[in-house]
């Protein structure tokens, strides 16, 4: 039986990436409903300031170390007596040439956005089914988890692509592999939000290359660098741009519905579309015998 979302304020809820962006929003809503939120963020001075704003206990955690994380998430079910809900949100953004995006690049970025999303349900999956609890992850993916989304080809941003790609995945076979148990799985798919993404991103970025962040906003809450952005693509950026909260309070609704996927966009649907012509066309080419 799904976790009933119809109500907050009996919800104990753990939130990686919080420090800013949809990360923050979500604990600001989820707090501001009547849960007790706990706070996870790399970047610990805007972490302390949020979770102080939400009279929330906090910590910070590289999510790429694993045992660190681990430790955290057990924190977290200690102090609040168990946990509802994950929200495995933190996530970076990187441009440039895939061809020429170098092993320790792709590393990075993939230890963040698909282990780190991994690693975040792992210890929680194991409480529940230590203590026998109910429970639901939502993961952070985006609108470029299914598909690629026309607007954004030519900015260079494949290797984002390929792991947000790789969150749907990690939703779709985690969701069968804990079917029969108590615990609900849903992938928040965003489209361009207003966020400081690619500044931060760039900051933690392991290597010096790629551009200087632009201020625009890109799929799944990141903005782009300057690459492949006309003034037209940018006006069309502007115009689809949602703030954070509003981000989720999608979210939430998409938990309430019970959805898997949840998108936040209604354009989404046109990139959907591209994508499923071209399997079918895929499929009406095969032999009739």
């Amino acid at each position: 039986m799904p976790l009933d979302f119809s109500k907050l304020d009996d919800k104990r809820i753990f939130v990686t990436g919080a420090a800013d962006g949809i990360g923050a929003a979500l604990a600001r809503l989820f707090r501001g409903a009547g849960a007790r939120v706990f706070l996870c963020d790399v970047a610990e001075e805007r972490l302390r300031e949020a979770a102080h704003g939400l009279d929330a206990p906090f910590a910070a955690c590289d999510v790429r170390n694993t045992t660190a994380l681990a430790r955290v998430v057990e924190r977290a079910w200690r102090e609040f007596g168990g946990l509802d809900l994950v929200c495995a949100n933190a996530g970076v953004v990187a441009q440039g040439p895939i061809l020429e995006a170098s092993r320790e690049e792709l590393d990075w970025i993939f230890d963040i956005n698909v282990r780190g999303v991994l690693d975040t349900c792992r210890p929680f999956v194991r409480l529940l089914r230590e203590h026998r609890r109910q429970g639901h992850i939502l993961m952070t993916g985006s609108e470029a988890a299914l598909s690629y989304p026309r607007l954004i080809h030519g900015m260079q941003l494949t290797a984002y692509l390929m792991t947000k790609h790789a969150v749907l995945a990690l939703a779709d076979g985690l969701r069968a592999d804990v079917a029969a148990e108590d615990i609900g799985v849903s992938v928040l798919c965003p489209g361009p939000v207003a966020t400081n993404l690619s500044q931060s991103s760039q900051a933690l970025r392991p290597t010096a290359a790629g551009a200087a962040p632009g201020a625009t906003a890109a799929p799944g809450s990141a903005r782009p660098p300057s690459a492949g952005i006309t003034p037209a693509v940018q006006e069309r950026l502007g115009v689809l741009s949602l703030s954070p909260d509003v981000i989720a309070e999608r979210a939430l609704e998409g938990l309430r519905r019970g959805l898997f996927v949840i998108p936040t966009h209604p354009h989404t649907a046109d990139d959907v579309d591209h994508r499923q012509a071209e399997i079918r066309a895929g499929l009406a080419a095969l032999p009739t015998t």
